[in-house]
This record gives C-alpha cells, structure tokens and sequence, in this order.
C-alpha cells in the first residue's frame, strides 16, 4: 500500500469513489485508511530493551489481509445475482479485516503467555513491570494499555473485543472514523448497481442504449418502481423486469438509508411524509388493512364493517409474539399516536414519502440531497 492510497480503492481494486456535495459543487475523495511510508519509524521509540511485541508486528502481513477483503468483497459483487438487496453479502470492512490481523498477534503473544507458570503475571509485568527481564520497552504508554488489554483478553477468552487502531500494529496507519460508515454505504450501492445491472440485461434491455440518466421512482406503500427518461418500450421493460418480488422494497430501503445519512439533508423525506409512512405500514402489518383505503374521522380510520382501526391494531398487538410483553402498550400507543395525528392532520394534507434515484451508466446517482453514493464514470 502506498502513501494516502484508500483502503478502499485497495479492498475493490477499482476506480476511487467519490462523494459529492452538491451545495459546494464539487468532489473529493473519501479516504478511509492511509499508511505513512515513514510512519512506523516515526513511531518507533530509540529505546534498548525488549521489543518483543514490535517485532511481532513486522511478522504480520497487513497486505495480506487486504487483499483476503478485496477478494470477499469483489467476489461479493461478482455474485450479485437478480434480486435487489443491499444486505445480501456481509462487508469485509477495515475492522474486520484488521481485527483478523490483530487475533494473530495476539494469539502469538498469549501463546508465549502460556507457557510461563502465571501468565497473568507475566503479562502484567511485560507491560508494567521495568524491572522484569520481559519488559516491552518499545511502546508508547497508550500502546502499553492497549497491549496489555488484548493480551488478557487472548490469554482468558482466546478472543479480542473490537479494533483499537492506537496498537502498535497500526503505527503510521491513519483512519477517518467519519468515513467508515460511508465506504459501507458505497459497497452496499456497488451491490445495488451490480443487481440492477444483471435484472436489466436479463430482460434484455441494451444498457448503452442508456445514454443518460433515467430516474426510478418507488410508491411508499406499495414499493412499486416506476421508470422515466426512456422510451416507452425499454420503460416497460424495465419496470416489468424490476418490480419482481421484494425488488421494489428493498430499492426503496436503500435510497432512504442513503438520503437519512449526516449531512445528506435530502428534501425528499420530511417529518411529516415519514410519519404517514409508518402509520400506512404499521397498520398495515399489524392488521392487513390499507390506511387510505379506510374511512377518515373522529381522530381515526374505520373499516367498511364500521369498525375502529385502533381497535384491531390494540387486538393484533396483543396477540403478536414478535413483541415483547413489557413492550407492547408502548407499542400500542406509538401507533395511535401515528393514526390520530394523520386523521387530525388528513391523508390527503400530507405529502407521501415517495423516493427517486437517478440510474445511468455509472449506475445509481443520489438526487435531492447534498451527498451523493457513487462510482465516477
């Protein structure tokens, strides 16, 4: 890896992403990991003494661990199959990746751990003890405590909790937390693009034919894709295609769970139009009945028989078993609260949480948001 070289262009092989302020009008790289060619020397303590765990350090391949996360993730999207859903493959990410890496330091360190008579105690003195022959002279006091944390934890669990980039493993790595999240975010997007991709070409739609961006739209209540800015025979080829089993549902999970990130500030979601979503779909599920198809009064819905829709949502809630007993008045009263203020309010008052996404060739482009997910063409 090389100087302020992304982890990520490294997991994926590819082209560097990039996510867009639309405010500023421009774009930059979102690094998440950058190795310093100098910086394990300028951690490096000039200290003699034992330096056991450092030179454990140097055993390990980092590289390798990459690229053991490039070849899962790519693999990932390789098999993307026809069915949208960004969660269908589990991210190889910078943590998991190197909390690997970190399991095989420690599992050297509390192996040698183990053949003393206390291992405990030696732990402790190799961290706190300078007048033991095993003391690590050659850590910082941070990397000190993180150390000694890991190796007990190895020694009494065979297992570490978590990824501390302040170890000594990682001098001269720098990550940005705030980009974590983003670089899931756009593996789950590359997923997406790799699906829609495959539905598209099965139905036998010519992708170049696309030559600019169309926009898929998704109904709120009943995740119906619907497809713009082509004609009309490629139109229908694309929403039949499209709107096959859970597809729509889970396209329109993904252009929220993008447009509700920090920063987005996307004017397609409100308070309002996500608090008549969920009244649709709570009542929904709770009771099979749509909430705009029902009669509208007194602070509630009616069924065509005359009958309170709170009434058969308390019903259905008490006879779940998907929510806990000790929850169920809380989640009872939520959804009254959801229904009475729609009433009061009107459904037709209220804009619908209806989400849109651009699609062209460089699949998926955010809209109506300041931070767009996605791959430069």
């Amino acid at each position: 890896m090389y100087a302020n070289q992304s982890l990520l262009n490294v997991l994926f092989g590819q082209q560097q992403k990039t996510t867009t302020s639309q405010s500023a009008g421009c774009s930059g790289t979102r690094d998440t990991l950058t190795i310093s060619a100098s910086g394990k020397k300028k951690m490096a303590k000039s200290i003699s003494g034992r330096t056991h765990n450092t030179s454990i350090d140097s055993s390990i391949d980092l590289k390798s661990y990459i690229v053991s996360a490039k070849k899962t993730n790519k693999e990932i999207i390789d098999n993307a199959g026809t069915q949208i859903n960004a969660k269908t493959g589990e991210y190889m990410s910078t943590g998991k990746a190197f909390r690997e890496a970190l399991t095989e330091k420690y599992s050297k360190l509390a192996a040698e751990a183990k053949t003393h008579s206390n291992p405990e105690n030696y732990i402790h003195s190799k961290y706190f003890d300078k007048s033991s022959d095993y003391y690590e002279t050659n850590l910082t006091d941070t990397e000190r405590r993180i150390a000694y944390n890991y190796e007990m934890q190895m020694c009494r669990t065979g297992k570490i909790n978590g990824v501390n980039y302040q170890d000594s493993l990682f001098r001269g790595i720098e990550v940005d937390g705030n980009s974590v999240d983003t670089d899931k975010i756009q593996f789950e997007r590359s997923l997406v693009n790799a699906k829609i991709s495959n539905i598209i070409k099965q139905a036998g739609v010519d992708e170049s034919a696309i030559t600019q961006d169309c926009t898929f739209t998704v109904d709120p209540y009943s995740y119906e894709i619907t497809v713009d800015g082509v004609d009309e025979e490629t139109k229908l080829l694309m929403q039949d295609a499209l709107n096959v089993g859970d597809n729509g549902k889970n396209l329109y999970k993904h252009i929220y769970y993008c447009s509700t990130q920090d920063g987005c500030e996307s004017t397609q979601i409100t308070k309002e139009s996500k608090m008549k979503y969920e009244a649709y779909h709570q009542v929904y599920s709770y009771t099979g009945y749509e909430l705009d198809k029902l009669e509208e009064k007194n602070g509630t819905y009616y069924t065509e028989s005359g009958e309170n829709i709170l009434d058969l949502v308390n019903h259905a809630v008490e006879d779940t078993g998907k929510v806990p007993k000790e929850y169920k008045q809380q989640m009872k009263n939520w959804i009254h609260d959801l229904v009475s203020t729609m009433s009061v309010k009107g459904w037709n008052n209220v804009s619908d949480m209806t989400l849109s996404i651009l699609y062209g060739k460089s699949g998926l482009k955010d809209m109506n948001q300041l931070i767009t997910y996605q791959y430069e063409a």
